[in-house]
């Protein structure tokens, strides 16, 4: 691995930051916004670069995203202009640099720390009216840069991949030797299988966020408004389902709970009534777990277009993370 990691080189030097000053100058500028103290840089992983903009109209967030995401920005740009009222709308795009400004939104669900179901009950429910909106727009969120994962391509996805993997040294995070390799190939047809089971289902293909957690949600002003989704860098245009991938993940860990925690069932049985106008619940309910098998692959997808750019240290840390959801891609996510 000789990767200088692109980046995070250019992330730490002076010239980077200031031509994000020069830039932030001008769009401020042209809102008659005062920018009232240096830029403060919180964090910076391989991912994505991040300041933070203290201005006399509040605070705002700058973002640069590794190259395999620059596309988030003008992403963010077009559901800002289809749902305003449940995106961050960002003040000013470089599509070119993948660079975003956006207004601060305040606290994330996330500063609660509330354990509580029906928290996450609200960011399910909200996404999936979000999603609902979005169905008719697929052609236009993937004219701004938005990837499509329609699970009829999946199981040739995977076979595509392992040519990569298997074609990588031995010594690299990323590769397979050739007994993975085949047991992962032998997966392909339950992949096609699961693929067939959703489109029977009949739910139209939306927006799948693939990072969806309460510090991806703002808390809404007012118990009326709607929640305000962000960090869209990951996303997919995929089966709306597969969404709940990360969200059960994360509820299993914090809880300490299995699936069939009353919990959970009740979190899967609030977001799957938003679509029974389909299909009836318990169809809905056998569709789910295909749609988390293909959730599992889509973030092996997104991880691996940022590991393309990523210097030997994050290869080495994230890479095997990264493989590890292909490896285990048709392994049962609600068992």
């Amino acid at each position: 691995m000789t990767n200088p990691g692109r980046p995070q080189h250019t992330w730490a030097s002076p010239e980077w930051r200031g031509q994000v000053q020069t830039w932030i100058g001008q769009v401020l500028g042209a809102f008659n916004i005062v920018q009232t103290g240096p830029l403060d840089q919180p964090r910076t992983r391989f991912w994505s670069a991040q300041f933070t903009v203290p201005t006399d109209h509040g605070r705002m967030w700058f973002k640069e995203n590794n190259p395999g995401q620059f596309q988030e920005a003008a992403i963010v740009a077009c559901l800002a202009e289809l749902a305003p009222a449940q995106v961050v709308e960002p003040l000013a795009i470089d599509p070119t640099r993948g660079w975003m400004i956006s207004p601060d939104h305040g606290a994330t669900l996330a500063t609660l720390k509330s354990t509580d179901y029906q928290l996450w009950s609200r960011v399910l429910t909200d996404f999936a009216g979000l999603q609902r909106k979005l169905v008719p727009h697929g052609k236009r969120l993937m004219d701004a840069g938005l990837a499509s994962m329609d699970p009829a391509i999946a199981g040739n996805f995977v076979s595509n991949q392992l040519l990569l993997h298997t074609g990588l040294p031995p010594e690299h995070p990323l590769h397979l030797d050739a007994s993975a390799a085949d047991h992962i190939h032998a997966s392909v047809p339950r992949i096609e299988e699961a693929a067939t089971a959703l489109k029977a289902l009949g739910i139209p293909l939306s927006l799948q966020h693939n990072d969806l957690h309460a510090n991806n949600a703002f808390i809404p002003g007012t118990s009326t408004d709607p929640l305000r989704f962000f960090d869209f860098a990951d996303a997919y245009w995929a089966h709306p389902f597969s969404s709940l991938y990360v969200p059960l993940g994360i509820m299993m860990e914090q809880w300490q709970a299995g699936p069939d925690d009353a919990r959970i069932r009740r979190v899967i049985t609030t977001y799957l009534e938003c679509w029974t106008d389909y299909a009836p619940l318990p169809e809905l309910r056998a569709g789910l777990e295909p749609a988390l098998q293909l959730g599992r692959l889509q973030r092996y997808g997104s991880w691996l277009r940022l590991l393309i750019h990523a210097d030997d240290e994050s290869m080495t840390e994230y890479g095997p993370p990264a493989l590890a959801y292909l490896m285990k891609i048709t392994k049962p996510v609600l068992e």
